[in-house]
């Protein structure tokens, strides 16, 4: 496998974007950072690791050490000498400080130590989509609103002046960036988010509107994040570690990450993990590192992590800002598995052209899209059900969650898709204890499997009739094959690009193209070729076709391929109501009883230090509940957090060259 050279990666994160929106970039140009895990099993995370070999004794680092017991991180902490220490965990075991190159390569041989990694950099990654996803008629029909559930926005700050956050919506707010104790944003993508989750709807002409998911909720603001959208590692964990102590807090939301693809065991992960044991509801989007598989970071990659991908939505009008052509898999959505592996993300919500609050107005609003708008709407749909039913659990709303997400992609659970689209009114519902769940509308979905020769053409019909040119087209294209290297140079890969390279547009009853998905016009790319997609609302009544075919300019000689097409157009339409399970007949919903996720999986009690069993009956702490009383009250489930130059000038102009003649993605993220 060739080294992976930074450069074009890095100036192309230096290009200028809104918050919560990745850059335009070249698809073929994509190097992955380091990956964020222990392969060789030496206690150091591979990328400090690579820093470390090549390090002199004195050289110092900003690190975090996590470890399997408190008192192992303070008998560390005295063993090593003197050290700048930044921050000492109450959530996770373990600290965050500036050491030396062998300190840290003596941290890494202590007993207990789970990793020993660098305090890295972590970054930002509604009327139509409350509507779209069954939010209006989850409040509507179940009378909820989110009251009494706290939601802790763990991100850039919020302004408490917005009209949808005024009056008091702001219960507290803790800074780590600065020293302020009042509660601000200086950036605005913690207030957007924030809004997203919880807006009230009150005030001017716009404010009913973009009304929050959750009004009725109250909004807990943890500034991490500085002014750039940036901000450390460790600062982050504080914020998880705070939010998890606010008595009012039953979810924190998370729309930053690292970029970079995790194992699940990097110390942010832990303190997820750890504050959901703990009976918070982590919700963290999925990040927008695009089509590639394995693009999940941290905390995404984390098994207690609800993890939550983007999808576009379909009813706001056209020529609206805010207005989409779904439902589609949002290009720049981050896949898993992780490098555990695990399956992420776990769901999909909206999260392209989304409209919510503007920090520094008081009734001003923006238009962004990426993932990070995504995951505070599902954490306003989870305070809906915990409006409905305060006892609800992390492993039970993750159950409910996949219970009733409306499947697409590959059947059950995948690493595009994660379990489906989420279905707020039937999330609700199935919190309300209904055992008879009818979903929300949504467009029609088909799934087809294709497979196109090399230099050949494969089509797919359907027809439109008049009555659903309200509805838009959107395709999904996802395409079976590799990423491979198309420009190496002394054993360096410089560009990736997905191999086959298929191209696909979208043509109306005369023949027309009306969309393309060559990253030009209406169509966009995913980041590294994996997916197209394509996307037009319907202007006539007849038969449409989707092409799909190689690209021509492909140095590979027109190769084709497989792929699956996730077609979205109309009707829109309610699917069968369906009965959620009691396979004990006990009256019980088996989604209250059983854990049927991945996270705290009772088959490894005590083994992971991530998962206890406190008392000791074979189950760990976050599986169980309670046996033969209400499977709704987590006694045994702790209350208290667990404690736990020239040649560079040179190679970026052969690179420019060489992309020029590729095509350019205008896709957010």
């Amino acid at each position: 496998m060739p080294r992976i050279f930074g450069l074009i990666t890095i100036l192309l994160l230096a290009l200028p974007s809104p918050a919560g929106s990745a850059p335009a970039r070249d698809r073929s140009a994509r190097t992955p950072p380091a990956a964020l895990v222990d392969r060789d099993r030496n206690n150091v995370s591979d990328d400090l690791d690579a820093k470390l070999a090549s390090a002199r004794p004195q050289d110092r680092f900003r690190v975090i050490v996590t470890f399997r017991q408190p008192s192992q991180a303070a008998e560390a902490r005295g063993a090593i000498g003197h050290f700048p220490l930044k921050r000492a965990f109450r959530i996770i075991p373990g600290f965050a400080g500036t050491v030396t190159a062998a300190q840290a390569r003596s941290l890494a041989r202590r007993p207990g130590v789970l990793r020993v990694e660098e305090d890295r950099r972590i970054s930002i990654k509604l009327d139509a989509s409350n509507s779209d996803f069954g939010a209006v008629a989850a409040r509507t029909d179940f009378g909820v609103t989110g009251l009494g559930v706290g939601i802790c926005v763990v991100d850039t700050g919020v302004d408490p002046a917005h009209e949808q956050l005024d009056g008091g919506k702001v219960a507290g707010f803790m800074d780590f960036v600065g020293t302020s104790t009042t509660a601000y944003d200086d950036h605005g993508h913690g207030t957007h988010v924030a809004s997203i989750a919880a807006g009230d709807g009150v005030g001017g002409a716009s404010a009913a509107t973009f009304r929050g998911v959750a009004p009725g909720a109250s909004i807990y603001g943890a500034k991490v994040l500085d002014a750039t959208g940036y901000g450390d590692d460790s600062d982050v964990i504080a914020g998880i570690e705070w939010c998890a102590e606010q008595s009012g807090v039953r979810i924190i939301s998370m729309s930053l990450g690292s970029g970079a693809p995790s194992d699940g065991l990097d110390a942010l992960s832990q303190a997820t993990n750890a504050a959901a044991i703990a009976g918070t509801i982590a919700v963290v989007s999925a990040g927008n590192e695009g089509d590639e598989p394995s693009t999940v970071g941290s905390p995404g990659a984390a098994a207690g992590a609800i993890t939550v991908g983007a999808a576009a939505e379909w009813s706001a009008a056209p020529g609206l800002p805010r207005h989409s052509n779904g439902v589609t898999l949002a290009a720049f959505s981050s896949r898993g598995p992780t490098l555990e592996p695990r399956t992420k993300p776990d769901i999909v919500a909206p999260g392209v052209s989304v409209t919510a609050a503007d920090a520094g107005t008081t009734a001003g609003y923006l238009t962004f899209s990426g993932t990070s708008m995504a995951a505070p709407f599902v954490s306003g749909a989870i305070a809906l059900a915990l409006d409905a039913r305060p006892a609800l659990t992390p492993n039970v709303v993750r159950n409910i969650l996949q219970a009733t997400a409306r499947d697409r992609g590959a059947a059950g659970v995948d690493n595009d898709w994660g379990w489906g689209l989420l279905d707020a009114r039937a999330v609700v519902a199935a919190a309300s204890g209904q055992s008879s769940i009818a979903p929300w509308s949504f467009p029609s979905h088909a799934r087809v499997a294709g497979s196109v020769a090399d230099g050949g053409l494969w089509t797919h019909t359907f027809a439109v009739s008049g009555s659903d040119l309200d509805v838009p087209i959107g395709a999904t294209i996802t395409i079976t094959g590799q990423k491979i290297c198309i420009l190496e140079i002394l054993e360096i890969c410089f560009l990736y690009e997905w191999s086959p390279d298929l191209d696909a547009r979208l043509d109306d009853p005369s023949s027309v193209e009306i969309a393309a998905g060559d990253c030009l016009g209406a169509g966009v790319c995913g980041d590294i070729g994996r997916q197209e997609t394509i996307s037009a609302m319907p202007t006539t009544a007849g038969t449409y076709t989707v092409r799909v075919y190689p690209y021509a300019g492909d140095p590979n000689n027109d190769l084709g391929g497989s792929f699956v097409l996730d077609l979205s157009r109309g009707p829109t339409v309610t699917e069968s109501s369906y009965a959620l399970p009691d396979s004990d007949s006990d009256g019980l919903l088996d989604i209250y009883e059983t854990n049927t996720g991945v996270f705290l999986s009772s088959t490894d009690p005590g083994t992971n230090p991530n998962n206890p069993d406190t008392d000791g009956d074979g189950f760990t702490d976050g599986a169980e509940v309670d046996a033969g009383s209400d499977p709704l009250d987590p006694a045994s489930t702790p209350n208290n957090i667990p404690t736990l130059g020239f040649l560079g000038g040179a190679l970026l102009v052969l690179a420019i060259v060489i992309a020029a003649r590729r095509r350019i993605s205008s896709a957010t993220g």
